[in-house]
């Protein structure tokens, strides 16, 4: 709901009617140039607005793809999607937005669990997977725990996916 001007004001009036958004977070520089909204800065029009921060998503392409193409439209070939674009949009929307940490972690947290009933996931409780994440004061990820077992531990990973080198 952020890739163009037109579509995030229809964003807007949606959600100030109660509607959930999602703001992608795989971007290119030309999607940015043609009028996209960086999610940091669509979160903050939206809470300025009067939308509740619950109504938020941030979602990527990560391990998805990602289409490109030349200055003229045309198709050029596929990406791959980053899930790591998640983290860093609320990072920028932190730093460049003043949005507080505790507000924004949600539209990659507990949002999406709840919005999509995800059993669970997205809060720190008892019975839950014990997915968390541990930042170090530059708020760059230092360690990543997924369903209680270590991942990433001094900013270095120690598991690694299908897609990651």
């Amino acid at each position: 709901m952020n890739r163009n001007p037109y579509l995030f004001e229809a964003a807007l009036k949606y959600g100030l009617r109660g509607g959930n958004l999602d703001f992608t977070t795989s971007t290119t520089p030309e999607f940015l140039a043609d009028g996209e909204i960086e999610c940091g800065k669509a979160t903050k029009l939206c809470l300025d607005a009067g939308i509740n921060i619950s109504q938020i998503t941030f979602t990527s392409d990560g391990q998805g793809s990602l289409p490109e193409y030349d200055q003229e439209g045309n198709f050029k070939g596929v990406k791959l999607g980053k899930c790591k674009t998640l983290y860093e949009a609320v990072k920028k929307g932190i730093i460049e937005e003043n949005l507080r940490l505790e507000e924004i972690i949600k539209v990659i947290t507990s949002n999406p669990a709840t919005i999509f009933k995800l059993k669970g996931k997205g809060f720190i409780e008892r019975g839950f997977d014990a997915d968390l994440v541990i930042l170090d004061k530059n708020l760059d990820i230092d360690s990543v725990f997924a369903l209680g077992q270590i991942m990433v531990k001094n900013k270095v990973a120690v598991v690694k996916g299908t897609f990651e080198k």
